[in-house]
């Protein structure tokens, strides 16, 4: 792996800050939401893990 590659690599595995802060930032309308841990997979999508409540309707997939 050259330098180049190495480089490219690097770039694909930072997380885009603006993700992580609307991750961050996010509240569930019908809970007390936590954002979890923010990832990237391999075709550069990001994907966010939200904690809801056990209570909360969206975690049970009922939503209006």
């Amino acid at each position: 792996m050259n330098r180049r590659e190495r480089r490219a690599s690097h770039r694909r595995a930072r997380l885009d800050p603006r993700a992580v802060q609307y991750a961050q930032t996010y509240k569930c309308p019908d809970c007390d939401s936590i954002a979890g841990e923010v990832t990237r997979d391999q075709y550069g999508l990001h994907h966010a893990t939200i904690l809801h409540d056990s209570t909360c309707p969206r975690l049970n997939g009922i939503t209006c």
